[in-house]
């Protein structure tokens, strides 16, 4: 070995790296790393474990000569430079000098960096070498000649067959299917036997879900479902759909790219660079881990042109009249904060479910309106998202006609009683000025769930309020117009009625203090 070890990361910050990407000699057979992951090395590139022979100040023996011993087994007689230079240095390496090594400690451990082999002057690792690879392939064919044949379930056709799923970064590890059972076979067939599938059609597919799970931008976390999701070909509509999912939080180029872009899809149309790309198939697939495995949350699969149909209906039904400092398109974090006190207390399922009926145009999740209308009920407070995700559910699931801001005209008994408590609540206001909590901290809940019981009080109380205030006759007006088209207060309203009950305070309370230079004071 000629000098220390090169660090080829890039430093983005204090504690985020770029890393080379390789593409690297890889099988299922001996990749899957369970109770023997001691035996069962990687080809020419691994952890420190299994090159440098110590993890930390502790031998590992056996890691390092099942390296060796691959090597030799792939290798053979190969007089290749690369091959006889990595043979050498395992023969001749002494592995407690490792510990002398540059960065010893960040190399091994189980947060290990991976090591490859490189040649003095070349700009290629060894793996990388043309001679290198032939000989991985024919190692590759001679292993792929013992698997049992079999027909696949891919194509139906004759396959030398895999056995064992490949295993992917979840927790300890999971594979999407697996049989480390007995009870789980059946009819006398082993393990993968059970799920037939080829040994290249298996390679190909969890290698590529290996690389979409590990990118940037082709992969978001929501809930406990990470979701990946890709073209048929290279699209810009890739990096596009993740920021409109799950935006990066620090990213304001990025953010209002994704502004411009969204305004384009509500408009009923697609930015220049997509236009091609309208009927081209996207695919989004979304895991979680359930136990040893992986469970699919969903699996979806439309164009471009109907999964930007899908997200401009789905922005419409959440379309809601706000202010300059609320959030035009909200991401699906976003709606799900509302539903919870903190991060931690939001349903784990409730992520891939919004997700799937955003992408699907199916209906919401009931659960997100319910922990909305808890939240509401918790800390009495009416914002924006809470409004405009009452407003999609309702749209959506009931096929009920909301409104955007306030419509005088809406005669439906809870749009009404909504309307009045915001009215009641600014009377209180007028005539006392700032207070500690309004009837809204003290009533709300019970107004919204059993009107009967509270709105008789309220309207007792008001009278007070109208008399003392300078312009109480404004407030008494505003309260007439509503109550002659009521004719008597419901005992217990719905969950659905109690949804509206909200939107109308939030709108009638948006119009009452919405800034108007033609209005007097009073009517102010």
């Amino acid at each position: 070995m000629v000098g220390q070890p090169d660090d080829l990361r890039v430093k983005i910050n204090a504690n985020t790296y770029d890393f080379r990407q390789s593409v690297v000699p890889y099988t299922n057979h001996v990749n899957v790393r369970t109770n023997a992951a001691a035996k069962t090395p990687n080809f020419m590139v691994d952890k420190a474990d299994y090159i440098f022979g110590m993890s930390g100040n502790a031998r590992k023996k056996v890691h390092h000569n099942s390296f060796k011993k691959l090597v030799d087994e792939v290798c053979k007689d190969s007089n290749d430079e690369g091959v006889v230079a990595v043979r050498k240095f395992l023969d001749q390496w002494k592995p407690e000098k490792s510990v002398e090594l540059r960065d010893w400690k960040e190399m091994c451990g189980t947060h290990g960096k991976w090591v490859a082999f490189r040649l003095q002057g070349d700009r290629c690792f060894v793996h990388e070498r043309p001679e290198v690879r032939r000989l991985w392939r024919d190692f590759l064919a001679r292993e792929q000649a013992k698997y049992p044949e079999g027909v696949s379930f891919i194509d139906g056709a004759a396959h030398p067959i895999q056995l064992q799923y490949a295993q992917f970064k979840f927790g300890s590890g999971a594979s999407l299917v697996s049989f480390n059972e007995v009870a789980y076979e059946s009819y006398g067939k082993k393990r993968g036997e059970n799920a037939p599938i080829s040994v290249d059609a298996e390679f190909k597919s969890s290698a590529a879900l290996k690389y979409l799970l590990r990118s940037r931008t082709q992969r978001i976390k929501i809930g406990d479902a990470t979701t990946v999701f890709w073209a048929e070909r290279a699209s810009p509509v890739e990096a596009f759909f993740g920021q409109v999912m799950n935006p990066a939080q620090d990213d304001a180029a990025a953010a209002e790219q994704v502004r411009a872009f969204l305004e384009a899809v509500r408009a009923g149309s697609l930015p220049n660079d997509l236009e091609a790309d309208r009927e081209i198939n996207f695919y989004i697939l979304g895991l979680a881990l359930n136990k040893a495995r992986l469970a699919l949350r969903f699996w979806h699969v439309c164009s471009v042109g109907a999964l930007m149909d899908r997200l401009r209906d789905h922005f419409d039904n959440l379309a809601m009249e706000r202010s300059d400092k609320d959030i035009e398109f909200p991401r699906v974090w976003h709606l799900l904060k509302e539903t919870a006190r903190e991060t931690k207390d939001i349903s784990p399922v409730l992520g891939g479910a919004l997700t799937r009926s955003i992408l699907t145009g199916e209906c919401y999740p009931q659960s997100l309106f319910q922990g909305v209308i808890g939240r509401i009920r918790a800390d009495q407070r009416i914002s924006y998202l809470r409004a405009a995700i009452l407003k999609a559910v309702l749209q959506r699931n009931f096929n009920k006609e909301v409104p955007m801001s306030l419509d005088p005209e809406r005669r439906e008994t809870a749009y009404l009683l909504g309307r009045l408590f915001a009215v009641l609540e600014k009377a209180q206001l007028d005539a006392l000025g700032n207070v500690n909590a309004t009837i809204k901290d003290r009533f709300f809940s019970a107004a919204s769930a059993t009107p009967a019981s509270v709105f008789p009080r309220l309207l007792r109380l008001s009278q007070h309020y109208i008399d003392k205030a300078e312009y109480g006759h404004v407030s008494d007006r505003r309260i007439a117009e509503i109550m002659e088209h009521l004719d008597s207060f419901p005992t217990h309203m719905s969950l659905q009625d109690q949804g509206l009950f909200a939107i109308a305070y939030y709108q009638q309370k948006n119009a009452l203090y919405r800034k108007n230079e033609s209005k007097t004071e009073g009517e102010e």
